[in-house]
Parts: structure tokens; C-alpha cells; sequence
């Protein structure tokens, strides 16, 4: 599946064609992770302790396997092992894909790890922006997950799933959304480049200043007294935008050093 890469097409299930809105680990980091082998009598599948697959017909991770369970294809697992290697995970907009090894019968697994499973196979992903612009931009969101999110998720991963199952369902909804917001920014200011996305933000403060300006704060200080003006959302999704496109901008240059 490595081969796989943002707006191509898979199987999800045996009658369902899904997209692929980015094949995470593509770019080989050299390190190894610890997976599971289940062994049945058509074929095997390899993955991570916590990566989710259809097992007695719930979806559970690969972890709770046991010999006798029921994969989705009928065949039980006749064997478990365990080794180490290379991982590739092609996330679809349906949130499941058809899995094996290089040769057998595939079956149903999840294209989400057990943190974020139950989200990715809910009908939420399909209205967020991110998987709108892999839509409209595949290639181009692919290279941003190599480019930029790949090593973010790997290190927030373990910190984004102890908030999630320490933060009710309400906040965690909240989080969700900010987050989908946040990556479609940094999409923008990953492909824009730094100059275009701090152009697109003063023509946004520009037109923000035209409108009528929120009510002036005053504040008093111990020499003499100075007045602020609010930002509006305009002026301060700009300022994001920019903060934003600095921030990649500054890792790309410090990566060309290298």
C-alpha cells in the first residue's frame, strides 16, 4: 500500500469504493514499530497493537485478537506473532479499507488507530475542511502531511489521546473543530509559501479596517493612557494566517541549512 497516495481510490469493504484522503508514512523514517501478525487460513494481516480491525463483528484493536476470532471475511485467526517493522496507513473517507498481506484475502480494518477510530468512522469527517481540500487538492495535501504534519502527529499523538479520553464529549467536539480549522490554515500557508499567505493576510486587515472598527478599549498605564483596538475575527485570522506561514516558512529554511 505504499504506493498509495491522496485522491486514489481502494476498496473499504467488498462493495464500497472509498478515496484516499492521505497515506500516512509514506516517507520511510527508518524506524520500526512493533506489530501484530494474525494468520488465517486465507491470508495474513500485519499491523500495530492499537491500529483497529473487524474482529467477531466489532471493531476492535488488533491487540484484543485472539486465536478464534472472526475477521470480517469469514476466515478465523489460526495464529498470532509478533515482530517489528516498517508501517503504512492509507486513511480513506470512509474510515475503513480492505487489508493484507502481499498475497491472501483481504479484510476490514479501520484506517485509524484506537484513539481516533470511533471519530474516522462517524459521518464527521466528511463535512470538515480537511478532507474537502485532499479532495480538491490531493497531491498537494499529501506532500503538506510528508512535509509538515507527519512529525507534529507523531509527537502529539500521545498527548492528544490522553485529552481525549480524559475530555468530555462536548470539549473533545470543540477540539475537533479547532484542530480541523488550524490544519486547513497551515494547508494554506504550507502551499501559498510564506510571501503569498503574509500577502493574503494584510489585504485581509486591509478589508477588515475598511468595515466599521469595534468600540476602542482604554487603558491606563502609570505614564499616560493608550487606547487599543480590538481585532476582529478578519484581523485576527490574519494574524494566524501569518503566524502560521512564519512558522513553516522558518522550518523549511532551517531544513534547506541542513
Amino acid at each position: 500500500m505504499s504506493e498509495l497516495a491522496a485522491g486514489d481510490t481502494v476498496l473499504s469493504d467488498a462493495d464500497t469504493a472509498a478515496r484516499v484522503v492521505v497515506n500516512q508514512h509514506k516517507v520511510e523514517d527508518g524506524k520500526a514499530s512493533l506489530l501484530i501478525t494474525l494468520t488465517h487460513a486465507r491470508g495474513s494481516l500485519a499491523l500495530t497493537p492499537d491500529h483497529v480491525l473487524e474482529l467477531d463483528g466489532k471493531f476492535m484493536p488488533a491487540r484484543e485478537a485472539h486465536v478464534g476470532a472472526a475477521l470480517s471475511n469469514g476466515a478465523v485467526i489460526e495464529a498470532i506473532s509478533h515482530s517489528r517493522g516498517g508501517i503504512i496507513n492509507p486513511i480513506t473517507a470512509t474510515g475503513k479499507i480492505l487489508a493484507a498481506a502481499a498475497t491472501g484475502e483481504p479484510v476490514v480494518a479501520a484506517t485509524g488507530n484506537e484513539w481516533l477510530a470511533d471519530v474516522m468512522l462517524s459521518a464527521y469527517p466528511k463535512y470538515t475542511l480537511s478532507y474537502t481540500l485532499a479532495a480538491a487538492f490531493p497531491a498537494a495535501v499529501q506532500a503538506y502531511y510528508d512535509g509538515a504534519l507527519e512529525p507534529l502527529f507523531t509527537a502529539a499523538v500521545p498527548h492528544l489521546t490522553k485529552i481525549k479520553a480524559a475530555a468530555p464529549a462536548p470539549l473533545v467536539g470543540v477540539i475537533l473543530v479547532a484542530g480541523d480549522a488550524a490544519l486547513a490554515t497551515g494547508f494554506a500557508a504550507y502551499s501559498l509559501g510564506l510571501k503569498g499567505v503574509a500577502t493574503l493576510a494584510v489585504i485581509a486587515v486591509a478589508a477588515a479596517r475598511k468595515g466599521k472598527k469595534p468600540p476602542r478599549i482604554r487603558a491606563l498605564s502609570s505614564s499616560n493612557i493608550k487606547v487599543f483596538e480590538p481585532l476582529s475575527s478578519l484581523e485576527l485570522a490574519a494574524a494566524v494566517a501569518v503566524t502560521a506561514a512564519a512558522t513553516l516558512g522558518a522550518r523549511k529554511l532551517a531544513a534547506g541549512r541542513k
